[in-house]
């Protein structure tokens, strides 16, 4: 059998699945690369275009050998076998691509690729992700998060816990941090989202974001920059954008914990989250007490051995593990 020869095509390539072809197979050099990110930069119809290409191929590669054969023209060499399912000029494999594609969304047997993963992290623990678009999502302790993530969306959902968010950007596809209690739109931005149990705290490190919550018919917005901050309360309006130190907010990445003139309520509050036993503050007359220090989050209990130091308090532990902070 004669296989159409795709040479001229993949040697100047001007479309999202020429260039895709181009790249996978194997002869790209460092020409070629400059010019596929100059033809990315072009138009932002072309990034969207590939990124569809991308998650067609990927596709194909989850479709068992014998259904694609059985959606395909009859050719019996046309799919290629698990071992070399993969783009190479030689094969055609660029025909393959549109016949595949073709054959599966006629077929109604593809839908949109969308990809979930979830991650949770462990009290103490944190964790780093990079998603698929490149993106980086860092969890802190006790923290929940799920991703849903196809050529047409960029969503995380941030069930409980804390993460922070180095976007990559695109300004055709947004990337969107949902909650209950209200969602962040981005296009390109770090920023920290962090839901505890009565409230959501969204502080941007750079760039900006869109908070938005309540229901769509009064929905409530606030546009947060640099260095800015809102909380959000169940059944409550956003509060007001405030100016905050988001780099000792977000210490948390580089396994320290911050404590500027903070009351020792806040503080035995924040500790909570890293110990595996519970924390109680029992001293009522000392919540407000104002502490500051800089701790290793990753050894908690060295915040407990140093509290006595700086507040005028002692800890014990009854028999069931759990330690009590109280007044000396």
């Amino acid at each position: 059998m004669t296989r159409p020869s795709f040479s001229d095509e993949l040697d100047h390539p001007s479309d999202a699945a020429h260039w895709f072809a181009r790249l996978q197979s194997g002869q790209a050099n460092e020409q070629d690369h400059q010019a596929f990110h100059a033809w990315l930069d072009a138009d932002p119809v072309n990034k969207r275009r590939y990124r569809e290409v991308e998650y067609l191929w990927r596709a194909t590669q989850a479709v068992p050998d014998e259904r694609l054969r059985s959606l395909l023209p009859h050719s019996p060499g046309l799919v290629p076998s698990p071992k070399r399912r993969y783009l190479t000029l030689g094969l055609g494999a660029l025909g393959v691509l549109a016949l595949s594609a073709g054959a599966i969304h006629q077929s109604g047997w593809f839908r949109p690729v969308e990809e979930t993963m979830q991650w949770l992290t462990a009290k103490g623990e944190r964790q780093q992700i990079t998603l698929p678009d490149g993106s980086v999502m860092d969890l802190n302790t006790d923290t929940i998060a799920q991703a849903r993530v196809s050529a047409s969306k960029r969503e995380i959902e941030l069930l409980q816990g804390e993460a922070f968010f180095t976007v990559q950007h695109d300004q055709t596809l947004p990337f969107i941090v949902r909650t209950d209690l209200g969602t962040v739109t981005v296009t390109g931005t770090r920023f920290n989202v962090r839901r505890l149990a009565d409230s959501l705290q969204v502080s941007v490190q750079s760039g900006s974001v869109k908070v938005q919550s309540g229901p769509w018919w009064r929905r409530q917005e606030r546009l947060l920059g640099t260095q800015q901050q809102v909380l959000l309360r169940q059944g409550a309006e956003p509060g007001p954008v405030l100016t905050t130190d988001v780099e000792s907010l977000t210490a948390w990445q580089r396994g320290k914990i911050i404590f500027k003139n903070t009351p020792l309520e806040v503080l035995v509050q924040e500790m909570a989250r890293y110990l595996p036993q519970p924390l109680t503050l029992d001293a009522p007359a000392l919540r407000q007490h104002r502490v500051s220090g800089i701790f290793d989050i990753d050894h908690p209990e060295t915040v407990l051995k140093a509290l006595p130091a700086i507040a005028p308090v002692h800890i014990h532990r009854d028999a069931s593990g759990v330690q009590h902070i109280v007044a000396r």
